[in-house]
């Protein structure tokens, strides 16, 4: 019999039997409440003594409901009574297991942001950031970015923290300190349930997976990403690749790429369809403008030493290896706009190469011919594209003979607009030609 049974049994007087042929007359409780509290007694079939109450307010049978309810919250009064004092004992009389932190700096009870756990018959001291980071490490828990949360653990044992210590370590934060953590909040708005966090902060775990790898990885697998995301790079820019020497030196490269690799993680696994937009043109540019800062990064020089032989003639010989370090600093943009962008935003440029754009607009105009024009742009040859058009728009007219004069004599005209729209933006792009050399099979990769 539970501790709520026996004081149910006791107030409730649910031995003096109503259908008994010995029942007690004098009885102030009235017989309908002790048919209903018999279930409390008897409870095999329910688990929840909630459960039970809420069948009892149900009940077809006619009684004082606010009576019901104040003998009900009568029970709890003296169960949770006993149940504080049987806490306080067993806390008292527990033995204190651990007095330092995680680095084990010793700390006591009274020390500022420090909180006791008593914990299966133990106690346990405990600083408030050791705590978040068990916390958090357990919740963010994920294998290749996907997020599989783990319940959080006391480890000095290893076993599951329990309810009420997560309530107790949310109050004390809360009230306590001026600490907030964002993702063990949402924990506690979840009301600590790991499937329905998981669900509705997925997205978020996702977030906290990337940056953790980014963070926390070792320098052999930040070094294989560093490698996947320049390979993927060089792939689509053929012409402007950036290589690096295998004896490049570990730590300088893994320093120096952590910020692009983020936007990579980014682009590849963010659940946010904006965040995984932005970083992906975010990435390619800076990629970009990072290669033509210097297209020869990573690549090693070789210092040559000279040293004369006993006959007076010169012998060179390899005086050291130097590697070629120098980069674009990645938020050079943003340094430089330090003290006017707080007065107004720049959008996100879609448009992640730069003649895509034009291309567009004569894909618009030219419709069909679109291909073997965007050949000849790239060469600047307005010519030879005024003669592709003539050459196409003759083919056209030739399987149209079927066609009326009328007909032919449109397309003719649409032609002689589609060659001055064409020459026009030539004509507007003169200053911009050298740029779009450099960009050329950039532009090309990506339309295709």
């Amino acid at each position: 019999m539970t501790t709520f049974n026996y004081i149910t049994k006791k107030i409730i007087n649910t031995d003096n039997n109503f259908f008994s042929p010995n029942y007690d007359n004098s009885d102030t409780v009235n017989s309908i409440f002790k048919i209903l509290f018999y279930g409390f007694v008897n409870n095999n079939t329910y688990t929840n003594k909630f459960n039970v109450f809420k069948e009892n307010l149900n009940s077809f049978l006619h009684f004082s409901r606010d009576e019901f309810i104040q003998y009900f919250c009568k029970i709890q009064k003296i169960y949770h009574a006993l149940s504080r004092f049987a806490y306080l004992y067993k806390y008292k009389k527990s033995t204190m297991s651990v007095t330092t932190d995680m680095g084990l700096n010793d700390i006591s009870i009274n020390d500022k942001n420090v909180l006791c756990i008593y914990h299966i018959n133990s106690k346990y001291l405990f600083n408030v950031n050791d705590l978040i980071k068990i916390i958090n490490t357990s919740l963010i828990n994920n294998y290749m970015f996907f997020a599989e949360p783990l319940p959080s653990k006391n480890p000095y044992n290893n076993l599951p923290f329990t309810k009420s210590n997560l309530y107790n370590i949310y109050i004390f934060i809360k009230h306590n300190t001026n600490i907030y953590d964002d993702l063990f909040f949402k924990f506690f708005k979840c009301d600590f349930n790991l499937s329905i966090f998981y669900n509705n902060y997925e997205y978020l775990l996702r977030e906290y997976s990337i940056k953790n790898f980014i963070k926390n990885s070792t320098e052999k697998e930040i070094i294989n990403k560093i490698n996947e995301m320049l390979s993927n790079y060089n792939n689509n820019y053929k012409s402007n690749t950036i290589n690096i020497h295998d004896e490049f030196p570990k730590n300088k490269l893994v320093k120096i790429m952590k910020p692009y690799l983020l936007l990579y993680l980014n682009s590849c696994y963010s659940l946010i369809p904006i965040i995984k937009k932005n970083s992906t043109i975010d990435l390619k540019n800076k990629l970009r403008n990072f290669q033509k800062f210097n297209p020869q990064f990573g690549r090693r020089l070789v210092k040559m030493g000279f040293k004369l032989n006993p006959n007076f003639k010169t012998k060179s010989y390899i005086k050291s290896y130097v590697f070629n370090d120098k980069h674009i600093v990645f938020n050079s943009n943003d340094n430089n706009k330090f003290l006017t962008n707080h007065l107004n935003y720049d959008e996100i440029n879609h448009d992640i190469d730069i003649g895509i754009n034009y291309f567009n607009r004569l894909d618009i105009i030219l419709g069909n011919n679109y291909r073997p024009i965007r050949n000849y742009i790239q060469n600047e040859n307005s010519n030879n594209i005024i003669n592709d058009i003539n050459t196409d728009s003759d083919s056209d007219n030739d399987n149209n003979d079927n066609n009326d004069n009328n007909s032919d004599n449109s397309s003719e005209d649409d032609t002689d607009t589609m060659q001055q729209n064409v020459l026009s933006d030539n004509n507007n792009n003169d200053d911009d030609n050298s740029d779009e050399n450099n960009y050329e099979d950039d532009d090309e990769d990506s339309i295709s």
